[in-house]
């Protein structure tokens, strides 16, 4: 049975991947940009979000970005999922996905 957290931590993660998507968030290094999980916490006190990128830019600037976009993201996620109170974000760089291509890439030159 899934718990409210993991309710709201895929609510959260779809509503920012639509901001995204849809020209929401305007900040230029956050452009190219996807949301990879979310975690909240049981209490719902704070919210993990985990990013990844296609853009060149350093990951901190990356996560820097999402850090000064959090003020609109938390008001507009506050109004689209009617919560009073919404948990803290914090923004981590998720680099599984380069990872994953890494190890893709040294599989195929092993069987070639």
């Amino acid at each position: 049975m899934f718990q409210r957290s993991d309710r709201i931590a895929a609510l959260i993660k779809e509503e920012i991947a639509c901001m995204l998507l849809f020209g929401g968030l305007k900040d230029p290094r956050v452009q190219g940009s996807r949301v990879t999980e979310v975690k909240v916490s049981k209490d719902l006190s704070k919210a993990t979000v985990f990013v990844s990128s296609d853009n060149e830019l350093d990951h901190h600037e990356i996560v820097e970005g999402f850090i000064n976009a959090s003020g609109f993201i938390k008001r507009t996620l506050s109004k689209k999922l009617y919560m009073k109170k919404m948990p803290n974000l914090f923004f981590v760089y998720d680099n599984s996905v380069e990872n994953l291509d890494k190890i893709e890439t040294i599989l195929r030159q092993l069987n070639d």
